[in-house]
């Protein structure tokens, strides 16, 4: 390995929200960390609304602003979410409000294009190396860490791989980590509208047997959907015109909010749950959806994401002589310390998912009434309110 061009403590893969999040809580922790990404790295920003869409919990709102992340935003295009209703499939109606829990609110809703935005200029202040449009072709394990050896002959060196790289990860596939995954078979619509009425920064949800329509509230009298759906249905609401689109979103949602105008174009994703038998190997640790992917049902995927990074800093803590990033003791701290979130996450999701989607009478009924039951015990919502905003 005489021949390694690029060193560094840390190495990132993986530019997206979570990867670069990273490279910049590792860098002001005090390592040396280079970014690197197949693709490009950078966003365009216009006006208009991007149909990617984040509830990011107080909790981590914080802690971007720690990291000079969240000074970025523009302020005008955040909004606070400050109540959400649910309603089951029978009537049965679930109340969440975040002054009753004396919160200011349940989360911030930002325009995932806004948010990289913000997290590239962050990037840009501080030294750290970032390369994009990079074709690696393999992963060399070696006494101290990893090497990544490019199509160009280069080799970037660490102590320490942190796999930020997606779902689909490359990393967590060239390093035989293997995972469970169910499929859904459906896929998440979103889209953007502009309403007939104010959303009175209030989050709707609806659960139709299967099928979930969320509603997120957006500055300007806009909301952002997520409508789950079987793959079938979701490539018909992708087929729709704008208006024919935005009349059935309005009365799937009980036509709350008046009249919607379709204001994105309608986009679809796979909806899946997926966990790796194990986040970490000596010199490597997966974090973000790399790690684990969730039903979008509980809006929890990012923000399970940035507190990843969170734990990962806090296990290999600031630099040391005696003790590398990589070293497998110090990675176990980081997994123990992630397990519970992640599994109690896609235990929550899956089994919401799984009960509302069991067709039978007596299931419809059990679940309504839960929901009616919880919905009346102020003290037990205050508490899962207040779990749910770290």
């Amino acid at each position: 390995m005489a021949n390694l061009k690029h060193e560094f403590d840390i190495i990132v893969l993986g530019a997206g929200l979570v990867g670069v999040a990273a490279a910049i809580a590792l860098r002001l922790q005090g390592y040396r960390v280079a970014l690197l990404e197949h693709g490009k790295i950078g966003v365009v920003l216009d006006s208009g609304w991007d149909s990617r869409i984040y509830a990011i919990s107080p909790g981590n709102a914080a802690w971007l602003e720690k990291l000079g992340i969240w000074d970025e935003l523009d302020a005008s295009r955040i909004c606070a979410v400050e109540g959400m209703r649910i309603w089951g499939d029978q009537g049965a109606v679930l109340e969440l409000d975040a002054y009753a829990a004396n919160l200011a609110s349940l989360s911030l809703i930002v325009e995932g294009n806004r948010l990289q935005h913000a997290l590239l200029a962050r990037l840009e202040t501080l030294d750290i190396s970032v390369v994009g449009e990079l074709t690696i072709e393999q992963v060399v394990k070696y006494a101290d860490g990893y090497a990544l050896q490019t199509a160009d002959g280069e080799y970037y060196s660490a102590s320490l791989l942190v796999g930020a790289d997606g779902a689909s990860s490359w990393l967590r596939t060239q390093t035989d980590i293997t995972v469970k995954r169910h499929d859904y078979a459906q896929m998440g619509v979103v889209a953007n509208f502009a309403c007939e009425h104010s959303h009175l920064s209030q989050a709707c949800q609806w659960f139709h047997g299967d099928d979930v329509l969320a509603w997120l509230p957006l500055p300007q009298q806009h909301i952002s959907m997520v409508w789950s759906v079987d793959n079938a249905r979701a490539q018909a609401l992708l087929a729709l015109d704008a208006e024919t689109l935005a009349q059935q979103v309005a009365a799937a949602g009980q036509s709350r909010l008046g009249r919607l105008k379709l204001v994105t174009p309608a986009q679809a994703f796979p909806l899946a749950m997926q966990v790796p038998d194990s986040l970490i190997q000596p010199g490597l640790a997966l974090v973000g959806d790399a790690a684990h992917q969730v039903h979008p049902l509980a809006g929890q995927g990012v923000n399970l994401g940035f507190r990843d990074v969170q734990a990962l800093v806090e296990a290999i803590g600031e630099p040391q002589s005696r003790r590398k990033p990589g070293e497998l003791l110090v990675l176990r701290r980081y997994e123990r310390a992630r397990k519970a979130d992640m599994m109690s996450m896609c235990l929550l999701t899956h089994g919401l998912s799984s009960l509302y989607a069991h067709p039978a009478p007596w299931s419809r009924m059990l679940r309504n009434q839960g929901m009616q039951q919880l919905n009346r015990m102020s003290a037990l919502k205050k508490k899962l309110i207040q779990q749910a905003i770290i």
